[in-house]
């Protein structure tokens, strides 16, 4: 169908930008009749509207003519799907990458056969990548079950293409959306929490690395990880952090066992994740309000326990913690969830697999 033409002042059809620049250039060089001031003028005001346009397009878009996996980025990857490889035990196979525009997503894919999404997440101006594998190429039966298969982050840096896992699920180049100028990811795949259902999961560049930076229900709110609503209870709570690391703790034992193939396997229940809202094991935690410091190394955590996504009122379950180092304090006894003390050590999440973080991040 033929697109319908908007007229203009002196009956000049408005064309696309190319069309117009090639009727002014012909029009100035054939009648004389435009200043170069007002060339200019025209070129600056058509300029601005393409700059206008850019700006609401999603990077992805404004990349898309990228066919190809560049070879750093494809080289950063396979540096990265062979450690995932070697960890299993099995060996890695090269993966062949096409646009997922270009690739029959009904159809599973093999092995060696990957997909890329581009995208712009950190603002540097280059594109970046989210790729999809069956399994990283590992040469083995794919391990993410009826999860779906894995997404990866390739970014771009000053320092070279970065790649992170993300998640295991099924997206596509729609899930890419604009916000400002980045790239967010916006992963559909529901699933419950302490308080409630959790319908969204949105990916993006938190500073330094590609990250959940908000969560939503299925009513389009603000949630927590556990699917607690967030607003004025969050604002309200103090931002202080005991002078531990955030992140996963192994529970009265060592890292090792905590994160161990057996515990991928069954539960991890040696493990939990301990940041400023919530202490969670990998079948649920108390969410924190705040952090009262009571001297001498020690903080009382203000926390509440919810039953399921009925209970919006919870339970109180404050506890005290000792901080025992640089890496790792006690929980005291005497509290509803600690009836008799117990350490916790500090597991950087790089030296926790993949298949024990799935249990806490879905």
């Amino acid at each position: 169908m033929q697109k319908r033409r908007e007229p203009t002042r002196g009956g000049i059809a408005r064309l696309s930008v190319f069309s117009l620049v090639s009727v002014t250039a012909v029009a100035i060089a054939g009648c004389g009749s435009e200043s170069s001031a007002d060339a200019a003028a025209g070129m600056s005001t058509r300029q601005q509207a393409a700059e206008q346009s850019a700006e609401t397009e999603s990077g992805a878009t404004a990349v898309a003519a990228n066919s190809v996996l560049p070879a750093a980025a494809l080289s950063a990857w396979e540096g990265y799907a062979r450690g995932e490889c070697r960890d299993m035990g099995v060996r890695f196979s090269a993966v062949r990458f096409a646009p997922i525009q270009s690739v029959d997503l009904k159809q599973e894919s093999a092995a060696n056969e990957g997909a890329f999404i581009v995208a712009e997440f950190n603002g540097d101006g280059r594109p970046d990548f989210v790729v999809t594998t069956q399994n990283w190429g590992c040469a083995e039966e794919a391990d993410h079950g009826k999860m779906g298969p894995p997404y990866d982050f390739i970014i771009s840096t000053a320092a070279g293409y970065q790649v992170a896992y993300g998640f295991n699920g099924d997206i596509g180049p729609e899930d890419v959306k604009r916000r400002g100028k980045r790239d967010v990811v916006e992963y559909r795949r529901g699933w419950n929490g302490n308080c409630g259902y959790i319908e969204t999961a949105v990916w993006g560049w938190n500073g330094t690395q590609m990250d959940v930076i908000e969560r939503r229900d299925d009513k389009g709110k603000l949630v927590d990880k556990e699917g607690c609503a967030v607003g004025a209870q969050a604002a309200a709570r103090p931002a202080s952090f005991p002078p531990i690391p955030k992140g996963y703790y192994a529970v009265g034992t060592t890292c090792a066992r905590a994160a161990s193939a057996q515990a991928a396997s069954d539960g991890p229940d040696g493990l939990a994740y301990f940041d400023e809202s919530a202490l969670t094991w990998f079948d649920g935690g108390p969410q924190i309000r705040s952090f009262e410091s009571l001297g001498n190394n020690r903080f009382r955590v203000h926390a509440r326990s919810y039953g399921n996504g009925d209970d919006t009122k919870g339970t109180s379950t404050n506890f005290v913690i000792r901080v025992t180092g640089a890496s790792g304090f006690v929980a005291e006894a005497g509290s509803t969830l600690f009836d008799e003390q117990v350490s916790f050590m500090h597991c950087p999440t790089d030296t926790v697999p993949k298949g024990v973080r799935d249990w806490f991040e879905g």
